[in-house]
């Protein structure tokens, strides 16, 4: 059968059909200069790589506008209103009456709300997964050149130029010290009291500060060999604090800090903070502060482990931020704080082993290996790791480096492919508890994502793993709890698992009331008698006043986690992120739900079989099961999109070309690119026809001569016009037009019907951008143009206007040249109005209708082709106009998008002065060999024309310099939902 049409895919299908495993190239970049001109040549090399299937979690949202693609998008901050709605609730502070009233109970949740949340917690799993298909493709670009200036590992604050900000003179001065520490800790809590946590705030801590944190951090853990695991028998003081995800929400570091106290080796308090605390939330940097600063004041009570987000190219795709956060809160410093982080990450650990030998707790950020027998032996001997983790292994230490940040577990036995891709694993309790034999690993903590639960954490696996997840209310949505996991040393070096390891449950208030509580100084703060006896430091005291700021807290999160539920209470904002994040996948995979769809149209179930561009709900739930991901509960999201037929004859079913079309990526205009560029490429299209006679026209779409025009015709037709049009735009087009000339997408069309509409498209989109045709309308006399559209618009509803016209037009050709005379032009003008429902008020006299005869005669040639008559009688059609539009440069605006990532890494490289800003000519060579890359030596496999890419570039608005910002280029594509 013919080949099906399909909508522009951002990826083309690999020569084998690989589809879902390997269905695109990886981008490998390298600049190298050539002579003295600054002239540079870009190298490029292409290899498989795996496609990752999964929902890309991110939300859009009226955050600052971002600088790079891959910025951390979250929901506006939630409201906390009073029951009746008419104040916002902000507590200023805690002590025992005010919250006597306070109820102390949460809001029950109802079945839709629990649905939605189950959906949510299902595609959390799938977060970053969708970031990896696009991160991979610039896997092997290597990291940017050095930077400008760039810090040396060894800056400090005296260095010359530093200048502290306010706040910071103590650690200038004395370094690192408890007291100075506590100071600086205090000063970000009073810094952030005004800060909304969605939305971020300046810098507080100054670059010069932050860098030596930083270069401090890094010789300390480099000096120790940078080692993968670290092993602590018995565990350092008295007990350690396991913080899992925090993801840059400040307000969970504070809190837990209030609840439990600040690190302290002298009072025993120590703490583990099992990675990922960068991206998505926009406090990471003062959470990286306050960890390294801590970590530097008492390296024996506070320790990191490495997060699959401690990764340089995480940071900056679409499932980071931090990259971003950098960037903005560090004008001019912003590559150079973000490099000295990478290096930070990369001598972070990957595990931490505490505990004597039966009893042992394995702290890792996402799970056990695929080789879990070699595990422990390979982290013990790794040589040092580098800023960016590699997603194509080509060793066992890269294989154990991956899955250790990356795996996840599952319930069922042996290991599974995750579901946050297919180059990832999943392991199952036999895969546990085998590993915890064999390596006497009593007890397995790790993070990595949200618990089922919404608890904070979850056991599995006969209670021998668990996961702990700290950002409570994660993104603004969630309305999960967070947790820490307390490990009590005495009774884990005695043996005593089940006594040693509690996990407590809290949920944070906002940041604003956060910031307002103070903290309790380390026993290393207290040097006089009077603050020793205002503060004793026995365990007992201690414990007493911990346990009175948890009976506080909990009054406090009580009365938060109400209020923010009741702001919520139907589930909308988990909706929104829902459809955001459809959106996305959509996008990412038209080409195989296209595919799905069309071979199982509700249509081809009749006799005879005709495509009607409906499938059942029961269909289309299966095919984005396939597509899409099998963990999602997909009846929730055709809930959500209101995705099912209210009205006969198709009730009940999926109009999958609506569903198709919802979804696309929008150029944003006021962005960089100019949106003329798009009109541009359609007025190239409608000149190439505008003078051909008619039966060459005919000829040449209709090449079989029987009257109707498949998709290979088609295609043949815009080759030999050589109209600019790759084959997936041709496949796309063909579906819009079939489906508006014949009212469903069949395998071919009339091709008279094909010729109007294509007129009908191009005419609405001139008249709303004024091209060449639209600006001689506008010119024409008011009487000429009210009764062309009068007229036209008559003839069309009797439902021949095509057929009509196409036959009158070869009748009055009397000497069959394609094209009228003026004279030939009245004659079938006065033939339409004799024949019009109403000829009294459509009426002429012959000198009018030569005065039109001239006006249609679009560039004045003295005739009048079959192109011109419809331009000027056939009436627009807004939607079938936006349609066209959307086909054409879905694929383009597509291909950008899809490869942000890839894009942003080859610019890096071909910015050595890293200036944010390259010249049209660059630009130019990175999107053709994007384009190459892609489709490899096969043209026809290249996503891109060189026609169109020219085009873009030509509209890009540069600045007086020449350049343009390709950070802002690259983020005025974005996902649109057209439904709302």
């Amino acid at each position: 059968r013919p080949p099906a049409p399909m909508p522009c895919p951002p990826y083309p299908r690999t020569p084998d059909g690989g589809g879902l495993e390997a269905r695109a190239e990886m981008i490998t970049t390298a600049t190298q200069a050539n002579g003295t001109n600054g002239a540079t040549q870009m190298v490029y090399t292409a290899a498989p790589r795996t496609t990752v299937v999964q929902s890309a979690r991110q939300v859009s949202g009226a955050a600052a506008a971002p600088m790079l693609p891959g910025s951390c998008r979250t929901l506006p901050t939630t409201v906390m209103q009073q029951p009746n709605g008419t104040a916002t609730i902000v507590v200023k502070q805690v002590n025992s009456t005010a919250f006597a009233a306070a109820p102390a109970v949460v809001l029950p949740q109802g079945a839709a709300r629990q649905r939605m949340e189950r959906l949510s917690d299902q595609l959390e799993g799938c977060e970053e997964a969708e970031s990896l298909r696009r991160v991979d493709l610039a896997q092997r670009m290597g990291m940017p050149e050095e930077l400008v200036d760039e810090v040396d590992g060894h800056v400090s604050p005296s260095s010359p130029g530093v200048v502290p900000w306010p706040g910071e003179e103590p650690i200038f001065e004395e370094g690192f010290t408890p007291r100075a520490m506590l100071g600086l800790t205090n000063n970000i809590r009073k810094a952030c009291t005004h800060f909304d946590e969605n939305l971020g705030g300046p810098a507080i801590i100054s670059p010069g500060l932050l860098l030596s944190m930083l270069a401090k951090a890094e010789d300390m853990l480099v000096g120790k060999g940078s080692k993968a695991l670290i092993e602590m028998q018995p565990p350092p003081g008295e007990r350690v604090v396991i913080v899992g995800d925090l993801h840059g929400q400040l307000k969970d570091a504070l809190w837990i800090f209030y609840r439990y106290g600040l690190p302290s080796e002298a009072g025993g308090n120590c703490f583990l903070f099992n990675g990922d605390i960068a991206d998505r939330g926009r406090f990471a940097v003062e959470i990286y502060v306050l960890v390294i600063g801590w970590m530097l004041t008492f390296p024996g009570a506070v320790f990191i482990n490495r997060g699959n987000h401690e990764d340089v190219l995480v940071n900056t795709s679409r499932s980071g931020g931090f990259y971003e956060e950098c960037i903005q809160k560090y004008p001019g410093f912003g590559r150079q704080v973000f490099e000295a982080f990478g290096k930070f990450f990369a001598a972070l650990p990957l595990a931490y082993l505490l505990g004597p030998n039966g009893a042992k707790i394995l702290v890792v950020h996402g799970g056990l290996p695929r080789v879990p027998s070699q595990f422990i032996s390979t982290l013990k001997h790794m040589a040092p790791r580098g800023p960016t983790v590699s997603m194509r292994t080509s060793s066992l230490a890269e294989v154990v480096v991956k899955d250790c940040l990356w795996s996840d577990p599952q319930e069922s036995n042996g290991q599974g492919v995750s579901t946050r891709g297919a180059s990832l694993m999943a392991f199952g309790p036999d895969v546990t508890l085998n590993f915890c034999q064999q390596e006497l690993v009593g007890f397995i903590v790790r993070s990595h994502e949200v618990p089922p639960s919404g608890e904070g954490f979850a056991f599995m696996h006969q209670n021998r793993l668990c996961t702990v997840f700290s950002a409570s209310n994660y993104k603004g949505i969630e309305h999960n709890s967070g947790a820490v996991l307390l490990i009590t040393s005495a009774d884990l070096a005695m043996g005593n698992l089940a006594k040693s390891v509690r996990p407590e449950v809290y949920y944070s208030p906002v940041l604003s009331q956060v910031c307002q509580m103070d903290f309790e100084p380390p026993k290393e703060c207290l040097e006089s008698e009077l603050e020793l006896q205002f503060l004793p430091q026995t365990p007992s005291a201690r414990k007493l006043r911990e346990e009175t700021r948890r009976i506080s807290a909990a009054q406090v999160e009580a009365v938060t986690k109400f209020f923010i539920k009741s702001d919520d209470p139907n589930g909308e904002l988990n909706q929104d992120e829902v459809v955001q994040i459809v959106g996305e996948l959509v996008v990412a995979h038209k080409e195989e739900l296209w595919q799905g769809f069309w071979e199982r149209d509700l249509g081809l179930r009749h006799v005879p079989p005709s495509r009607c561009g409906f499938v059942s709900f029961e269909v289309w739930k299966d095919v984005c099961h396939t597509v899409l991901g099998p963990k999602v509960c997909w009846d929730s999201v055709g809930m959500v999109l209101s995705i099912a037929e209210k009205l006969p004859p198709h009730m009940g079913g999926v109009d999958y070309n609506r569903f198709l079309h919802r979804f696309h990526i929008n150029l944003q205009e006021e962005g960089c690119v100019r949106v003329t560029w798009m009109e541009a490429t359609l007025a190239f299209l409608v000149d190439k026809m505008l003078k051909m006679a008619v039966q060459e026209m005919l000829d040449l779409f209709d090449q079989d001569k029987n009257g109707r025009l498949s998709i290979a015709e088609l295609a043949e037709a815009f080759r030999r016009l050589d109209a600019g049009l790759s084959s997936a735009q041709v496949r796309a087009l063909f579906l819009t037009f079939a489906t508006h000339c014949d009212g469903c997408p069949e395998d071919d069309i009339e091709v008279e019907c094909f010729i109007s509409a294509l007129v009908v498209a191009a005419r609405e989109q001139s008249e709303q951008h004024q091209s060449k045709h639209a600006r001689a309308r506008s010119a024409w006399p008011r009487w000429a143009s009210r009764y062309l559209r009068h007229l036209g618009k008559d003839i069309w509803e009797q439902g021949k206007g095509e057929h009509q016209m196409l036959e009158l037009f070869k009748s009055f050709d009397a000497d069959n040249s394609g094209l009228l005379e003026p004279s030939e032009f009245v004659k079938i003008m006065s033939t339409l109005q004799a024949a019009c429902l109403h000829p009294g008020e459509l009426s002429l006299p012959e000198a009018a209708l030569q005065e039109l005869a001239r006006l249609a005669d679009f560039d004045s040639s003295g005739s009048v082709s079959y192109i011109e008559i419809l331009l000027a009688l056939q009436p627009t059609d807004t939607e079938l106009g936006g349609h066209v539009r959307f086909d054409l440069f879905e694929q383009i605006c597509s291909t950008v998008w899809c490869n942000k990532e890839a894009l942003l890494r080859a610019l890096h490289n071909l910015d050595p002065d890293k200036t944010m800003r390259v010249n049209a000519d660059t630009l130019n060579k990175a999107l053709h060999q994007l384009n190459t890359t892609i489709g490899g030596d096969c043209k026809s496999k290249r996503p891109l024309l060189g026609f169109q890419i020219e085009a873009l570039v030509a509209h890009i608005n540069l600045d007086e310099d020449g350049l343009v910002d390709y950070n802002a280029f690259l983020d005025a594509f974005q996902v649109k939902d057209v439904a709302r």
